[in-house]
């Protein structure tokens, strides 16, 4: 049976109570967090720096995923190797080759991952999924919380998991889920789903209560446990 993640994106934290929040997530044993880092340029808006990332990686028990939404993703592999994130997770659509980039992270200690944007075809991963640990499906426009989940990005989790057959791949889901989009998303065939604003960072109830709900719902999809 396939083993269901799921990853809470940090940047819908309330950023004063990120202590607090991180905390009570490890507490509820989270498989990792989910960092979205943002230059400005690969995406028109900027999130986490490398100071407040280390001060994360230092109180966090949970592994670290990095999100990194920059150009130029080779130039950050040794920083992010220090600070002691999991997976280096670079979008497609930024790297010049992928698959030395692959070998370089992996060679560092951490675990590769690529990023697809919605309108990149999944043929484009045909022949990088034997270098990769997961990939990350965005099923929104990358840059942005809170935006609407595309709803094409089922048909994509199908293809992807067709082309990944007898490879050991995550296939994440990333942007717009909620409690009924993530059973969908895993009916898919899809393994970690984002968890943002519309699950566990919801306002009206607590992280502990939301996150049960989230993990719930996970659990009703079809292929489940």
């Amino acid at each position: 049976m396939r083993m269901y993640h799921i990853a809470p994106t940090m940047l819908c934290a309330d950023l004063f109570q990120m202590r607090e929040s991180m905390d009570v997530l490890d507490k509820l044993g989270i498989d990792w967090f989910h960092i979205d880092v943002m230059d400005g340029n690969f995406v028109p808006n900027f999130a986490f720096g490398t100071d407040f990332l280390r001060q994360m990686t230092a109180v966090g028990k949970s592994p670290f995923y990095l999100h990194l939404m920059a150009v130029r993703p080779e130039d950050y592999m040794d920083l992010y190797a220090e600070i002691g994130v999991g997976y280096y997770c670079f979008h497609y659509e930024a790297a010049k080759n992928p698959f030395r980039l692959c070998r370089q992270i992996r060679a560092l200690g951490m675990k590769p991952a690529i990023a697809l944007n919605p309108a990149t075809p999944i043929s484009a991963l045909q022949d990088l999924i034997p270098y990769l640990e997961a990939v990350t499906l965005m099923s929104v426009e990358p840059g942005f919380s809170g935006q609407s989940f595309m709803d094409f990005t089922y048909r994509r989790i199908s293809e992807l998991r067709e082309m990944a057959k007898g490879h050991k791949l995550l296939i994440e889901v990333d942007g717009g889920v909620d409690n009924d989009i993530a059973k969908k998303c895993m009916d898919a065939g899809c393994d970690v789903v984002v968890g943002g604003y519309f699950t566990i960072f919801q306002k009206k109830k607590s992280i502990e209560d939301n996150y049960n709900a989230f993990q719930m719902a996970v659990k009703e999809c079809r292929t489940g446990r």
